[in-house]
């Protein structure tokens, strides 16, 4: 086996030689013997066949010299495409880099990368400012180290489910470097290669207006303990960036059709958060705020960020408002709360201005015979500014008919005191970013005692929202806040899990 390269290096020559011998034997035996014609012949013969042979050996050789030469031309043609598609890749590579790293770098949102190992990968500039770190301190670091034990430990069971394909949802109270406190609200998305294995995930957080109480419901869509919050504020509250990549990146793919099916087919769960009584009076009772949530397949539920936007979009608001309202009623024709108990209901502002949702309401009282008592509808201050005429009319209606009515996210603007010359209500829930930086913020202090003064003097109740520390409870029971709520009082849970 050896041999044979080196055969086939001289075969080419045998036949030469063979011919050439030949000649000589010819001419040898003509000219220099006397043998017959015989010989003459059959020396004639094998020359001729050397030629032949010669001959097809040459072509054989040329027609595989052309086949090599196109194939060899075939290949260097791919190869020049294949160089020409690899430098426009890396251009187009190059250019999407620079965009993403540019859209990165400029939306309002904390985003970074954690591979398998949990080293953080990439991170944008919010991220580090957020955090107060330096670059060289999140590069390539543990995000444990990045996040601090603190953080990490209230989210390494996000972490695990995240890592284990599922995307996820989650608020978070962050103390800045400068002491304030930030609300901030936290997807985890996967990222799996084409086999399905988790390389990874992204990281947004996407910090809380300031003053905002009405925070997105925050149940995690692997129904992990669900977040604080009210559930008709997120398209207006979130930032719109983060409602489009947190939709897109977790693959919710919410529809109308898919909103409609939900309302049609009692597919959304209620969720409640308590409101407790701080003031050292006695007499006060219980309340809790009305969440909602989305269900999905495999009992996951979707946060109000997946779908408060498209049905915003398409007009549903006061389709779910009736929605919640109906079935809250339907469950209180069940289960005796106890008395004095209240459960805020949150109102959007197309539902203000629905002539006819106050007599709905009317009419589910009555069938199911639920006392109106047990009723406070939740309306956000701006939207009573925009709509003063709307809300004043269903708030004169509503309570006509014995439901209770709150101002939730008092305190945000300047004028606020002067929509209760034409808005007569039974609470005031002071804006939850005066109340959750009061403590580091001498003038949010004073709003927040401010508001409540006024609001005892002219007999209305106070709830204090974002109530998220011990100290902020402390102080606000001192300024005798009458109610507060928040991470500090406790989670959002199922409507069930009242006791």
């Amino acid at each position: 086996m050896h041999d044979l390269p080196i055969f086939r290096t001289v075969q080419p020559y045998l036949t030469a030689i063979a011919s050439i011998v030949t000649v000589v034997l010819l001419v040898a035996v003509i000219y220099f013997t006397d043998s017959d014609l015989q010989w003459i012949a059959f020396l004639s013969g094998v020359l001729v066949a050397a030629i032949v042979a010669m001959a097809i050996q040459t072509s054989h050789a040329e027609l595989i010299a052309a086949r090599h030469t196109a194939q060899l031309l075939a290949t260097e043609e791919k190869l020049a495409q294949e160089i020409k598609l690899h430098l426009w890749a890396e251009k187009a590579a190059t250019a999407s880099k620079t965009r993403l790293q540019f859209i990165g770098e400029k939306f309002p949102a904390m985003l970074a990368y954690v591979d398998a190992e949990q080293h953080c990968c990439y991170h944008n500039t919010m991220f580090r400012q957020w955090l107060g770190l330096n670059p060289d301190q999140i590069d390539g670091r543990p995000l444990r180290e990045v996040l601090g034990n603190k953080f990490y430990g209230e989210i390494e069971g996000f972490l695990t489910a995240v890592m284990a394909g599922k995307t996820v949802h989650n608020e978070h109270t962050q103390e800045l470097t400068h002491g304030l406190v930030r609300r901030l609200s936290g997807q985890y998305f996967p990222d799996s290669g084409s086999e399905g294995k988790v390389s990874g995930f992204y990281l947004l957080y996407t910090p809380m207006l300031e003053g905002k109480a009405s925070l997105p419901g925050g149940a995690e869509r692997d129904t992990l303990e669900p977040d604080k919050s009210t559930r008709h504020t997120e398209s207006r509250e979130k930032n719109l960036f983060d409602e489009s990549f947190g939709e897109q990146a977790s693959g919710w793919g919410v529809s109308a059709a898919s909103v409609t099916q939900a309302i049609e087919e009692d597919e959304f769960r209620l969720y409640c958060q308590t409101i407790i009584p701080i003031k050292t009076d006695k007499g006060l009772c219980v309340h809790h705020e009305i969440l909602l949530r989305m269900a999905e397949e495999e009992d996951n539920l979707l946060p109000p960020g997946a779908f408060l936007p498209v049905v915003e979009r398409h007009d549903m608001m006061t389709r779910l408002d009736r929605w919640v309202v109906s079935q809250m009623l339907q469950w209180l024709s069940v289960h005796q709360p106890a008395l004095g108990t209240t459960f805020f209901i949150n109102l959007t502002r197309d539902t203000l201005s629905d002539t006819d949702f106050a007599d709905f309401v009317l009419n589910q009282l009555q069938k199911t015979g639920v006392p109106a008592g047990v009723l406070c509808f939740e309306i956000e201050e701006a939207d009573a500014a925009l709509r003063l005429a709307d809300t004043s009319a269903f708030v004169q209606k509503i309570r006509q008919y014995g439901c209770q009515v709150a101002l939730c996210g008092f305190g945000r603007e300047r004028a606020s005191f002067d929509l209760l010359r034409n808005i007569k209500v039974n609470f005031l829930k002071i804006d939850g970013g005066l109340v959750c930086n009061m403590l580091q913020d001498p003038i949010n202090l004073a709003k927040v005692a401010s508001i409540n003064r006024v609001a005892h003097t002219i007999g209305i109740q106070t709830i204090a929202e974002l109530a998220e520390t011990d100290e902020v409870i402390a102080r606000l029971r001192e300024l005798e806040v009458d109610f507060a709520q928040g991470f500090g009082i406790g989670r959002p849970r199922a409507l069930e899990e009242i006791e």
